[in-house]
């Protein structure tokens, strides 16, 4: 599994570095003509069942536009991003989740415009943070909105229904001494109570939202100046997973285990809890239906927002783009009508981003999937969605993340040492 997002696209030079560009729109505008337009958009292959059903959706929607799709690798694409943005007729519509060298390089339009004119500077902000970036390109969660997202993922609890009423658990735990309480029931039964390989640390960072580091993680992520987790809430996230692997709330033997037999365990009924993203969502009711609850990871304390890690598929419009009204416009329709919405949802299950007025797209009832659209419909509500700890620098996940929560679940380090290490990490990473 990949966490939804990377950090840097690899630049070819600085194709943008020796023009001062304008990238702020001229003649925005949210009506289309009818004088007939084709816009051109590239996107990641993996996805392409979505992006067509969206395509075909607004050309239906707006008949004078026709959308020519092309599709390729998702790595690739990030690849050759730098050329395409760079060239004479860039295409109007471009994947691009870290748009960072880009908006140094002034080949990304500048947002802000469209946003004011369509409203999107209305929708919650953590929809829109990781999209936003500093003028340098340094930083992400500051500055001009630089891209849309369209689809998002997040993270949640699952849990076991059938070992859930065998232990009394009626329902989801509301705070972390519930979960903790659940747990205690589910190991005393003979059951995992919360199945995770030795390297996730999904429970990790849900654990530092939840005891009050949201703030600092967010900004960490995004490469605020002097960001740090070093903080005594973060220090006690790593200590609740240990004492958790020491209580024998994890696995036994957690380091043996990779994140694909972990989840091959949990869909034999071995666990109680899984922590993990709603991509798992049509799996689960594949395999599992009407056996799998998903609720957003219990606060602290009994009323406090729930958080949500989570990404969206980031769309970008570049300054040269010949229809960049087009473009916007099929940015707002694809997050604010009905059709596209649902499109999300049927193509992808996918939530959609938008105004936390707009419906909620439909699922089958009773579904994981549509547990997981109220799950971000309370996230978007609550304004507590926050991008993953492994996209802070391209080397997080497997140079440094992994390695160090393997030996924080082992107890070779400490929990300070752990938050220690990947913050002596992050910096080098930056630095480098």
């Amino acid at each position: 599994m990949l966490v939804a997002g990377v950090v840097a696209v690899a630049s070819c030079g600085n194709p943008g570095s020796e023009t001062d560009r304008d990238t702020t729109p001229s003649d925005v505008s949210t009506t289309i003509g009818p004088d007939p337009v084709t816009l051109t958009m590239r996107v990641n292959t993996d996805q392409e069942a979505l992006w067509s059903a969206l395509a075909a959706g607004f050309e239906e929607a707006e008949p004078s536009v026709t959308i020519q799709l092309t599709t390729e690798d998702f790595a690739t694409l990030q690849q050759n991003a730098p050329r395409y943005l760079a060239a004479e007729n860039p295409p109007d519509l471009l994947r691009l989740p870290a748009p960072g060298d880009a908006v140094k390089d002034q080949l990304l339009l500048n947002l802000d415009e469209y946003a004011d004119a369509y409203g999107w500077d209305q929708w919650p902000e953590s929809q829109l943070e990781q999209l936003r970036v500093s003028d340098d390109g340094r930083h992400r969660g500051q500055g001009a909105l630089y891209g849309v997202g369209i689809g998002f993922q997040l993270t949640g609890l699952y849990y076991n229904i059938d070992l859930a009423r065998q232990i009394g658990m009626e329902t989801p735990p509301e705070t972390i001494e519930e979960l903790v309480a659940a747990m205690d029931d589910a190991a005393a039964a003979g059951k995992t109570p919360m199945m995770a390989s030795g390297n996730n640390a999904f429970v990790l960072q849900a654990l530092m939202h939840a005891y009050g580091a949201a703030e600092e993680v967010s900004a960490w992520v995004g490469n605020a100046p002097r960001a740090s987790i070093q903080t005594p809430e973060t220090v006690a996230a790593a200590s609740t997973v240990r004492e958790w692997v020491e209580a024998g709330y994890y696995p036994e033997d957690p380091l043996s285990l990779d994140d694909e037999q972990a989840l091959g365990n949990w869909f034999e009924g071995e666990a109680l809890f899984l922590y993990q993203g709603g991509w798992l969502a049509g799996a689960m009711d594949q395999n599992l239906a009407g056996k799998v609850g998903f609720v957003l990871f219990p606060p602290e304390t009994a009323g406090d927002p729930r958080y949500a890690m989570s990404a969206p598929n980031g769309l970008v419009i570049p300054e040269a783009a010949e229809h960049p009204n087009e473009a916007a416009a099929f940015l707002n329709w694809a997050n604010t009508s009905e059709e596209g919405r649902q499109i999300q949802v049927d193509q992808a299950g996918l939530a959609p981003g938008g105004s936390t007025d707009l419906p909620t797209p439909e699922a089958a009832p009773g579904s994981v999937l549509s547990q997981t659209l109220e799950a971000f419909a309370v996230a978007s509500e609550q304004d507590t969605l926050i991008d993953f700890l492994p996209n802070a620098t391209p080397g997080m996940l497997s140079a440094t993340l992994n390695p160090q929560t393997q030996l924080l679940v082992s107890g070779q380090i400490t929990p300070a040492e752990y938050i220690a290490n990947l913050q002596a990490e992050y910096e080098s990473d930056l630095r480098d």
